[in-house]
């Protein structure tokens, strides 16, 4: 398996809109997460409030990134631990942030090799009807 992240030109790709997906949604969750680990840890409701919107906030930045390279799918990657981590506040996000570790994982890669197999099929396309293949989608 290579472990190619660079994002596809087109401007709705599905390695994006999966990835930005999982993000947002995975915010919303650990934003719930935390309401939980409130009521749960109650000794420690300052660090579990910072370390839960720290979180879904660097979730939520990483999904409106996800354009400029592939260096925020791997950030995205890396925002999987304390996501997962959280389970040490709330034990069902062991389960729940293992989930969303493997749909953003297996988003980003699925949806690369999705983008570049629609890029070859257009390029195929566009030299069969005498246009440059190499000209961007602007769909």
């Amino acid at each position: 398996m290579v472990l190619d992240l660079t994002p596809s030109l087109r401007p709705h790709g599905a390695q994006r809109m999966f990835s930005a997906t999982t993000l947002v949604i995975e915010a919303f969750v650990v934003f719930f997460a935390v309401l939980v680990a409130h009521q749960l840890a109650p000794d420690s409701r300052v660090s579990t409030w910072a370390w839960g919107l720290l979180t879904a906030l660097a979730l939520v930045s990483c999904s409106g990134l996800l354009r400029r390279g592939s260096w925020p799918y791997w950030v995205g990657i890396a925002l999987q631990i304390p996501t997962v981590l959280l389970g040490l506040r709330v034990g069902a996000m062991w389960v729940v942030g293992l989930a969303f570790a493997a749909l953003f994982v297996y988003g980003a890669f699925k949806g690369r090799q999705l983008d570049r197999e629609k890029d070859t099929v257009d390029a195929r396309v566009r030299a069969a009807q005498g246009e440059d293949p190499a000209a961007p989608d602007d769909v």
